[in-house]
């Protein structure tokens, strides 16, 4: 099992970066213009693009921005790693192992995108011409590798859903494994720190964990039940993460303390109804509402939710990131898509 991640590099890497701009829903681009900039007056978000992926059920659990500018995405169910291109077109790489179900990815200093292959037991890196892949296999078995995220020593850290763990991948293929206290903790999603840790969510003990670079180990309990998952740092220093298990958006401090948890008014389900979170230049944050088919709107300063339709009926949204032009672009599980919000 997989479930969606959000990664950060997009919100760390937008301002220096090429943008994709005035994209149409028929998923053709016009020219590139300079990373465009909110305007200081509101508009309604509304979904303006939509691109299909090339590989039918592609699976997309995961967006990142590249090195090159482009949309980069894991697709778990075809075994490849996709590109949106600055020009609007979408190519995709298949990997090496069969059945390897990619999960998450990120770009790193070295001008890779870096990858977890959840059933493949690796790590994986990507050229950003699609050229190059190679894999690292991990040490321990089953260790199912999940989320991933650069840490401030410029290593790659990430959850090994299957055996407790974090692990941690220098560029030049080093791996470290250390064990979370909580057993069967089911570690997700995971994020740099503003206080140089990488935080990581434990989904089914309902916890916050927190790893040192020097990897001590910190778990900061939350609400029982509330499945914890989908973890960043915000624009105000704190951790911002999705509860899966009670539909909440939490907020916690570095220091483990000041948590709050806010309803987002989304109904709960027999299965996860919420998936990804993303803060977008706005300060706001946006999550996808995979039952409702919407992409969510929470305002920062907790002024309330808003949701907005995407234009693909039963379209599944999982994945979600923040773009090089700012937009919101999200996967479409079902409608095997990726998607575009403007909200400026």
């Amino acid at each position: 099992m997989y479930r969606p991640l959000v990664t950060l590099s997009g919100v760390l890497f937008a301002a220096s970066l090429l943008a994709l701009s005035a994209l149409t829903a028929c998923g053709h681009a016009t020219p590139i213009s300079s990373a465009a900039t909110p305007t200081a007056t509101p508009v309604v978000p509304s979904v303006t693009a939509e691109f299909a992926i090339p590989t039918s059920s592609a699976g997309v659990t995961a967006l990142t921005i590249g090195g090159n500018g482009s949309i980069w995405f894991t697709e778990g169910s075809a075994d490849k790693i996709g590109q949106l291109e600055t020009a609007g077109t979408v190519v995709d790489y298949p990997l090496p192992t069969a059945n390897a179900m990619p999960d998450d990815l990120v770009a790193a200093p070295d001008g890779n995108l870096w990858f977890t292959e959840f059933n493949g037991n690796k790590i994986g890196k990507i050229n950003t011409s699609g050229t190059t892949i190679v894999e690292y296999p991990l040490p321990t078995p089953g260790s199912e590798p999940e989320g991933l995220a650069l840490g401030s020593d410029g290593a790659l850290w990430f959850t090994e859903a299957g055996t407790s763990k974090i692990g941690r991948i220098t560029t030049s293929g080093t791996i470290t494994e250390y064990a979370i206290p909580t057993a069967n903790a089911d570690p997700t999603s995971i994020a740099a720190g503003s206080d140089g840790a990488l935080w990581f969510t434990e989904r089914a003990t309902a916890k916050l964990g927190r790893i040192s670079t020097a990897g001590t180990v910190s778990e900061y309990a939350l609400a029982a039940g509330s499945e914890p998952t989908s973890i960043l740092s915000g624009a105000d220093g704190a951790l911002w993460f999705l509860e899966q298990g009670t539909n909440k958006i939490g907020r916690m401090l570095t220091n483990g303390t000041g948590l709050t948890e806010k309803t987002l008014g989304v109904a709960l389900g027999s299965s996860p109804t919420i998936g990804a979170i993303a803060q977008g230049a706005d300060s706001n944050f946006y999550f996808t509402d995979i039952v409702g088919n919407k992409i969510g709107q929470y305002l920062s300063n907790g002024g309330g939710l808003s949701e907005y339709s995407i234009p693909t009926a039963a379209s599944s949204p999982l994945a979600l990131a923040i773009g090089p032009d700012q937009r919101i672009y999200f996967s479409e599980s079902a409608g095997n898509k990726i998607g575009q919000l403007s909200y400026f």
